[in-house]
């Protein structure tokens, strides 16, 4: 049973939902310059930074970067990439990286045939820190160590960027507003990015509206779990994770496409080495098409 239906099976005063029809949409070759409407101003990609030196770097994930060696320290995605990014075919796309940290994603899927904007935020102080109201919790010190930890992500990612050879480029900017001067993307790509936002569905909606055809989304998600639902995460009685909100239900996450005028083609269900936790664990890749127009 669909996630549409399931939320139509609990939800007693929800409508039948209209029959949709796949929109045909043409897809333009990576490297074409996307076409902005008149009146929308162009926005300006950061300048690539000059980093050579690898111990100025924090990298999320374990990366063997040329000339360097294999670094990075959190995820090992190295053998199982492709199910992570839902076995999509990237060949001739161009794709909004949400969250992109110290890049592995990206040139991942630049090494598979895409054209990539990288977003992140831009600096540490934007991230949407759990207002812990307990003595335990220290705010300025988080926010102390996420300025000091978000410029060694971007170093690590334009080491890396220099490295690979990249021609990804790079906006920095607000998670919740996506300017449409970012022009259109066949794709849009969430990789564990939703977990860690006050409103991943607003998130979610700006950053969609720019696709014309994909959505790639991927994340832990609860296990058994069949109804729409997003899990509180934070916990009030130890307040020690204040950058994690959400445990996102499949079928929340089916449902919340959906809204969005998305109809998903499959799930890729599989076990990631999360290395600083010393074991896999099993995530789940979202691939999703567009069958009606955004509004909004």
């Amino acid at each position: 049973m669909s996630a549409v239906n399931q939320a139509a099976r609990h939800a007693r005063n929800l409508k039948q939902l209209p029959h949709v029809t796949l929109i045909s949409h043409s897809i333009r070759a990576a490297r074409e310059v996307p076409e902005l409407t008149v009146g929308i101003e162009a926005v300006e990609y950061v300048q690539p930074l000059d980093v050579k030196d690898v111990s100025e770097c924090s990298f999320y994930h374990v990366t063997d970067l040329p000339g360097v060696g294999t670094v990075g320290d959190t995820w090992d995605l190295r053998k199982t990439i492709d199910d992570y990014l839902g076995r999509f075919d990237f060949r001739g796309k161009r794709v909004l990286d949400v969250g992109s940290a110290s890049g592995f994603l990206t040139f991942a899927m630049e090494q598979r045939g895409a054209s990539v904007v990288s977003f992140d935020i831009r600096e540490g102080a934007e991230w949407n820190i759990v207002p812990y109201s307990s003595p335990k919790f220290d705010r300025a010190q988080l926010v102390r160590q996420l300025e000091w930890h978000i410029p060694r992500i971007k170093k690590a990612y334009w080491l890396a960027h220099r490295a690979f050879g990249s021609r990804a480029q790079v906006y920095y900017g607000d998670i919740y507003d996506f300017p449409a001067g970012l022009g259109e993307f066949d794709a849009v790509n969430f990789g564990m990015v939703l977990p860690h936002l006050r409103d991943p569905f607003r998130a979610m909606q700006s950053a969609t509206r720019l696709s014309r055809e994909w959505v790639i989304a991927t994340q832990q998600c609860p296990p058994g779990q069949d109804l729409p639902v997003m899990q509180f995460m934070p916990n009030p009685q130890t307040a020690e994770d204040a950058l994690s909100w959400w445990w996102i239900s499949e079928s929340c996450m089916e449902l919340m496409l959906a809204v969005l005028g998305f109809e998903l083609v499959r799930k890729v269900r599989a076990e990631h080495l999360c290395v600083i936790r010393g074991r896999s664990e099993s995530c789940t890749a979202f691939v999703a098409r567009r069958v009606r127009p955004a509004v909004g």
